[in-house]
């Protein structure tokens, strides 16, 4: 039942995004935010909504020696 709600929420936030806030000159981002952010909080299971985690590593640059700087 979440689930189902929760993709309903997700087609009605994503009609106000492209009616409301693109002829409305963002009108409407309001109730886009609440929509889409209810419509996450019920979507648990990640089956609407992909949920990435975040790389905390950073990469190594790979630096050659050169031998004349030395």
């Amino acid at each position: 039942m979440k689930l189902i709600l929760s993709y309903i929420l997700y087609i009605i936030g994503d009609l106000i995004s492209r009616t409301l806030m693109t002829w409305g000159n963002g009108y409407g981002f309001k109730a886009y935010n609440k929509i889409m952010l209810w419509s996450v909080d019920l979507d648990q299971e990640g089956k609407i909504w992909k949920y990435v985690k975040h790389k905390n590593k950073r990469k190594k640059k790979n630096v050659k020696k050169n031998s004349r700087l030395h």
